[in-house]
């Protein structure tokens, strides 16, 4: 098992070093079409020699990239889609990182066609590489008959669905040579299955025993060590509690094997570290921008409305249930909390959240604010703090996340952000059920790629003033 764990991540990472490979090439390629035959007018030496010197930037981008998407490649085990899908979203994610540091570097002599050429040429190479790859070798080994002959051992059900899956998928390679289905709780079958896997090892051709759980331990460990002892490869086929392994990291505490099961992929430390990163440096650059329009709306509430503050600092609920001061402009009266218990009967949203149509606690300043959505502009400073993020679940009260049932309080896993489905989704105009379904998609189907999605289209949503009360 060693051995072949040896070889399995050498294939890994020379698969990941292919690919990055294929998305320089790529960049020179774009490179060349744009200064050879779309504009051979701006082809100068100094122009070539800065493309050029950008090209080991790009080339540790798209390694780096490729090294948080990668799944793990496998010439017979993987599905050619998943592959695709992985490169797709590598590509997306590279060429938004790319965005970000030639805005910021200033970088104004790289052109936005070479830009644009460079993810779809990267993605074309990457594609043809993995179908020649895939495909070619099936063939080759199909051509050969060498297939990867397999030993199904475990849970009657789960034995037959993986059997009939390889019995339908003949590309992949493999044929099940024989299939032990052990019942739950059946210790004869148990020992019997072990004894025809022991001759099956012995007389057979065999590359992997399969093992589907649920299996008794005692099974499954002996199973586990007659193939190891063999140089077999192993598998496992996970139960609904294994199934959490997927997407998890397994480490050693001072001799116990712990599983560190991720509830979802914003979980992940490398893409958390990123989303951190690409969260203080838009933040950081939107407060430097919005600087002069804050100072403009502090002038003006004061104006509208002396009697009370410029700033509304409210409690929220921030990441697994930290509470943190956010920040908004003042768009109420001084005494709204006050007031509510006035207006209760006009709320019209369902569940635990309060709303409510031409709310009079609202100041003519304040009016204008939420409709622009101009209120939250304070929140930067969350963001910057690390309260919030650019892109996430809106915060909610205390007293809202005290109501919420099993179901919502995966919101809390994240950090709130700014913006959001929901904002992108017609807001207001959203029940509450609906708002925390589409929360909970966000988050289970996180990306920095989704991210920027969301952070696109919020600017015709506000502009718009789609579902603004």
């Amino acid at each position: 098992m060693n051995v072949f764990k040896h070889w399995t991540n050498r294939w890994d990472e020379l698969a990941v070093l292919v690919d990055t490979g294929a998305a320089y090439l790529a960049y020179l390629l774009a490179v060349h079409v744009y200064l050879t035959w779309i504009n051979p007018y701006v082809a100068t030496v100094q122009l070539v020699t800065l493309y050029f010197s950008f090209s080991p930037v790009l080339l540790a981008l798209n390694w780096v990239v490729l090294k948080f998407n990668f799944k793990g490649y496998s010439r017979r085990w993987n599905q050619l889609p998943s592959e695709m899908k992985m490169l797709v979203v590598s590509n997306l994610e590279s060429t938004l990182a790319m965005a970000l540091l030639i805005f910021f570097v200033k970088a104004t002599w790289f052109s936005r066609l070479i830009f644009m050429l460079m993810p779809l040429m990267a993605l074309a190479l990457q594609l043809g590489i993995h179908i020649v790859t895939k495909v070619g070798t099936n063939r080759l080994r199909l051509g050969k008959k060498d297939l990867r002959r397999l030993v199904v051992i475990g849970y009657p059900k789960r034995v037959r669905i993986f059997s009939q899956t390889v019995d339908t998928v003949p590309e992949a390679g493999m044929v099940v040579v024989d299939r032990l289905e052990i019942p739950l709780g059946s210790s004869d079958a148990g020992h019997k299955a072990l004894a025809t896997l022991r001759q099956l090892l012995h007389s057979t051709v065999v590359d992997t025993v399969v093992l589907a759980l649920p299996v008794a331990d005692d099974v499954m460990m002996e199973a586990v060590g007659m193939a190891r002892n063999q140089g077999k490869e192993v598998r496992m086929i996970l139960d609904e509690v294994g199934a959490f392994a997927y997407k998890s990291t397994l480490y050693d505490f001072y001799g116990n094997s712990v599983l560190v099961v991720n509830a979802s992929r914003s979980q992940q430390s490398a893409r958390r570290a990123a989303k951190r990163l690409v969260d203080m440096i838009l933040s950081a650059g939107s407060i430097i921008v919005a600087v002069p329009v804050m100072a403009l709306i502090a002038l003006l509430i004061k104006l509208d409305d002396p009697a009370g503050p410029v700033f509304f600092v409210q409690p929220r609920v921030g990441l697994n249930g930290r509470e943190f001061p956010c920040y908004k402009f003042r768009t109420m009266v001084p005494n709204a909390e006050e007031l509510r218990a006035q207006i209760e009967h006009l709320n019209v949203m369902s569940g635990p959240v309060f709303k409510v149509p031409d709310d009079p606690r609202v100041t003519r300043m304040g009016k204008l604010l939420r409709k622009a959505s101009l209120d939250e502009l304070p929140q930067l400073f969350n963001v910057l703090a690390g309260h919030m993020s650019m892109v996430g679940p809106r915060p909610a009260l205390p007293a809202e996340v005290e109501r919420y049932g099993e179901d919502y309080r995966k919101r809390l896993s994240v950090r709130p952000g700014i913006t959001c489905l929901w904002q992108i989704s017609g807001r207001n105009d959203i029940d509450f059920e609906q708002w925390m379904q589409l929360d909970m998609e966000y988050i289970d189907s996180w990306s920095l790629g989704l991210d920027f999605k969301i952070l696109f289209k919020t600017i015709p949503a506000v502009l718009q003033q789609r579902g603004a009360h």
